[in-house]
């Protein structure tokens, strides 16, 4: 269908080109015709609930994706209460056949509403405080260092107490691991186990005190199903799905 909307319009350009038509009306037609182009592509786009048993569904949208679970299952996952989505992201088209989905990257997303607030306490002297906040209640691990070294290691701790870094005390890098064992089968799939955050630079070089504040290091973050780059095969009619050896049938129409 594409491929006759690019042949209709070089035809149509040949035949505008050949009786003199002009130039303004020409500016008027190649506007339409892409229009008729991007209309003929968004066809193909899926709109639509896709169900493969009573755990979960698969929502598309044309762009985007939402892998739900039923309310009776997130605790089962470790998601956090009442939160239900245990993946989301973008559908990108390979053919009519074959799609894309990719999750959002969940990192990147806690980074930007990560905030620091620095201070000086006279009272440490040589040494660096970091004290964090977030919200996830399992077992982690929390590994600092200057630039891309981790030099100390806490576990299970949201303050903690360092030593001045020898060769620069503007910049650190941190990150925090989840350590939080695997007790479901539900569970056993790929997750998000790490948050990390390099070369932290301090305002005031006289700085150090540091509280880190991560929102969005939940349970569901360290928990969301990571789906990188999965294909799923479309049937011809779009009434059903074949994703991870198992067939998905359409129920229902797309959530905006």
């Amino acid at each position: 269908m594409e491929l006759y909307y690019i042949l209709t319009f070089i035809d149509t350009y040949n035949v505008v080109k050949n009786k003199n038509m002009k130039p303004q009306s020409l500016t008027l037609l190649i506007p339409c015709l892409l229009i008729s182009l991007t209309l003929c592509a968004q066809k193909g786009k899926i709109n639509g609930r896709y169900v493969w048993d009573m755990v979960e569904y698969l929502t598309i949208t044309e762009d985007s994706f939402r892998l739900t679970l039923y309310p009776i299952y997130p605790f089962l996952y470790g998601l956090d209460s009442k939160d239900t989505i245990l993946s989301e992201g973008r559908v990108r088209y390979e053919s009519d056949r074959f799609i894309q989905l990719t999750s959002k990257n969940y990192e990147l997303e806690a980074s930007k509403n990560m905030t620091i607030t620095e201070s000086v306490d006279s009272l440490l002297k040589n040494n660096l405080r970091f004290i964090f906040h977030f919200p996830f209640d399992g077992e982690y691990k929390i590994r600092i260092g200057n630039n891309y070294h981790f030099k100390y290691e806490f576990k299970s701790l949201k303050e903690v107490i360092i030593p001045v870094f020898q060769d620069s005390i503007w910049t650190f890098s941190f990150e925090i691991l989840n350590q939080t064992p695997i007790g479901e089968l539900y569970r056993n799939y790929l997750r998000k186990n790490g948050f990390s955050s390099f070369r932290n630079t301090a305002k005031n070089k006289n700085s150090n005190s540091f509280e880190i504040f991560i929102p969005d290091l939940t349970n569901s973050y360290f928990n969301r199903l990571v789906i990188n780059g999965e294909y799923l095969k479309v049937e011809k009619d779009k009434s059903g799905l074949y994703w991870r050896n198992e067939r998905y049938w359409k129920f229902g129409d797309g959530i905006r």
